[in-house]
């Protein structure tokens, strides 16, 4: 008993130096500190890793895991962009969201102008601009479209044709009140001798396809003479509104103001319209002839004309589309797989589902 109490009391024997003593009392007073070691080397890993029992197969691809190569890297980035590629051609953003229809109307000069507009006051003593507020003082204000159409003609007839280009906008508005009146007769001779003056007026131009597509329309038969001499007409409408359009597009080039090149496209939407509706009529007048017969190139090029990306979304492109869309499947028999619409071979089915989204398109405009 005694001989245990003096051993307990004898001092412990240590190999520790004091220093080494200290820095481990340090170390042990330290909370959370761990001793410094080497790292593991990738051949200890998987020698430890085969030790533990691991497949030969995980462990390869765990160490090869740790490091890509740069030819994978590239492969990987090509993949992507592929894939990015054939999103953006298969999946369109227009399929999904579509724009709004848009309803282009008629050509016109704008609202009525009103004796208050300070804008005018420049050119107030001009004749033009004073038979003008009289027509739109007699027409939009107190209805008076035979009266406003008079005051037209009888100022009109006393202008010589090398001034007709100061008179323009009073052309302008007396070809609206024609439209709006229903003389299609008057409206043709009229844009038709400002034509030879002017060839190129976008207004002209659409006026006098108007005209002549509105005389049209009210025809229910033709015999061989006719037809070929409307044929020869509507194609020379057709070639000079090539030449307007043309016009357009050169003066949108050189315009800088955003409003006006608004105007100047709006101008050429509507250019184009009359233009796909004299291909049509050359169509009809062919018998709406489907397949491989020559007429065919006419209404694949009206086709062409409203599937434009600056006609797509207009309301009367997709109504002049429906139209002739019913008249290819008025005459497509039960037998027939499939037809060549636009140079492309297409079925029925494809079509009348096609003709089914124009026409709800449509009504889902009207109903905004």
């Amino acid at each position: 008993m005694d001989s245990d109490q003096n051993n307990s009391q004898l001092p412990v024997k240590s190999d520790l130096t004091p220093a080494q003593a200290q820095d481990r009392s340090e170390i042990q007073s330290a909370p959370g500190f761990l001793p410094r070691t080497d790292s593991i080397q990738l051949e200890e890993k998987i020698s430890i890793a085969q030790d533990e029992g691991f497949n030969p197969l995980a462990i390869e691809l765990a160490m090869g895991s740790y490091e890509t190569p740069a030819s994978y890297k590239l492969l990987l980035f090509g993949l992507v962009i592929i894939a990015a590629v054939l999103v953006a051609f298969l999946f369109p953003i227009d399929r999904f969201f579509k724009p709004k229809t848009e309803d282009l109307g008629t050509m016109t000069i704008g609202e009525p102008i009103s004796e208050d507009n300070k804008t005018l006051f420049t050119e107030y003593n001009k004749p033009w601009l004073k038979v003008l507020l009289e027509m739109d003082r007699l027409y939009f204000r107190e209805g008076k479209l035979t009266e406003a159409i008079q005051v037209a003609e009888s100022n009109l007839e006393r202008v010589p044709e090398k001034n007709w280009g100061n008179w323009k906008k009073v052309h302008y508005r007396y070809w609206e009140l024609l439209s709006d009146a229903g003389r299609t007769l008057p409206l043709k001779a009229a844009t038709k001798a400002y034509l030879h003056t002017v060839p190129e007026d976008p207004f002209a131009n659409y006026y006098s396809a108007y005209a002549f597509l509105a005389a049209i329309d009210q025809i229910r038969s033709f015999n061989p003479e006719t037809r070929q001499a409307y044929r020869l007409e509507a194609q020379r409408h057709i070639q000079q509104i090539d030449k307007a359009c043309n016009a357009l597009r050169a003066r949108q080039k050189t315009s800088n103001a955003k409003e006006k090149k608004r105007y100047l496209q709006d101008l050429y939407q509507k250019l184009r319209l009359q233009q796909a509706k004299l291909f049509v009529l050359i169509w009809r007048l062919g018998g709406y002839k489907e397949d491989r017969h020559p007429d065919v190139v006419y209404r694949d090029k009206a086709l062409d004309i409203t599937n434009r990306k600056a006609l797509v979304n207009l309301k009367e492109a997709k109504a002049l589309k429906i139209t002739i869309y019913n008249h290819i499947l008025d005459r497509w028999h039960w037998f027939e797989g499939q037809q060549i619409i636009q140079s492309k071979k297409q079925k029925r089915k494809a079509l009348v589902e096609e003709l089914r989204a124009l026409q709800k398109e449509l009504k889902d405009a009207e109903t905004l």
